[in-house]
């Protein structure tokens, strides 16, 4: 008895580091062994003379036997029942206190390791992974879907014209040539590209493409930048909006004439007044 006595202190010593009212702490019922001394009745045959009875006339005594039980002591091995503390899953033991698993490890003793993607924690208890907005499947390894963000990609881009968003914010994406929170709008006049950050470089009066800055020449221009005047035969003038009134049998017509306010046509190599 003392010896079990001995080491039940001991393992109450070791289990006293635990505070059991700890919220983190947890609580089971273990089965142990230990030798014990027991006590037993055992039966003896005990032998004795007495003196016989009367009317047998024997001189000797009488051998009698009867049996005594006495009690007598054994080793044994007795299963008993001990509550133990230890961290609940989730937590481990650190300086007589449970901490909590950091967000890469989770189980008893925070012996498992996370296996989800792009830095995403998991669930101390169980390891699910909590992905972060943007990020799907159970171990958030796939981006959102186009079209959609947000935490569990559950919300619908609001961008117009098909601009994709950011997979976690949802912020729109602007394709070159369209500006605005949404990309509703288009690049303001002279502006063009990436967020409508590059100037239009278009000569007499051209506009450039809000997306590439192509130049869209006005009529009587051309080139990349629209810096040569070109009229069809016939016409004339800063927009080419003037016709050459010449006489069809006494003249020709200088073709993509270049001439500024020209009134003059052309006969032969000589010069002949218009027609009015």
């Amino acid at each position: 008895m003392l010896l079990r006595a001995a080491v039940l202190a001991v393992h109450a010593g070791l289990l006293a580091a635990l505070r059991p009212g700890d919220p983190n702490v947890c609580s089971y019922w273990e089965s142990f062994t230990a030798p014990v001394k027991e006590s037993y009745t055992k039966p003896h045959v005990v032998s004795s003379s007495e003196p016989c009875p009367e009317g047998l006339g024997l001189p000797l005594p009488c051998p009698q036997q009867r049996v005594v039980y006495r009690t007598e002591y054994r080793q044994a091995v007795r299963t008993d029942y001990r509550r133990r503390y230890q961290c609940c899953q989730g937590y481990y033991e650190s300086r007589d206190s449970c901490v909590q698993c950091d967000e890469r490890s989770w189980g008893p003793d925070c012996g498992q390791r996370c296996l989800c993607h792009h830095g995403a924690p998991c669930d101390p208890l169980t390891g699910v992974c909590s992905c972060p907005p943007g990020f799907t499947d159970p171990l958030c390894r796939q981006p959102c879907p186009p079209g959609t963000y947000g935490q569990g990609c559950h919300l619908s881009c609001p961008c117009h014209h098909q601009a994709p968003c950011n997979a976690s914010t949802g912020a729109c994406l602007c394709p070159p040539g369209l500006s605005g929170p949404l990309c509703q709008e288009r690049c303001p006049v002279g502006r063009y590209g990436q967020d409508c950050q590059e100037s239009c470089d278009c000569a007499n009066g051209g506009q450039c493409f809000h997306v590439d800055g192509g130049c869209l020449c006005e009529a009587g221009f051309q080139g990349s930048r629209c810096e040569e005047r070109h009229c069809l035969p016939g016409l004339y003038g800063l927009h080419c909006e003037s016709r050459c009134l010449c006489h069809p049998q006494h003249s020709q017509r200088l073709a993509r004439t270049r001439l500024l306010n020209a009134m003059s046509c052309w006969y032969l190599g000589s010069q002949l007044q218009p027609e009015l």
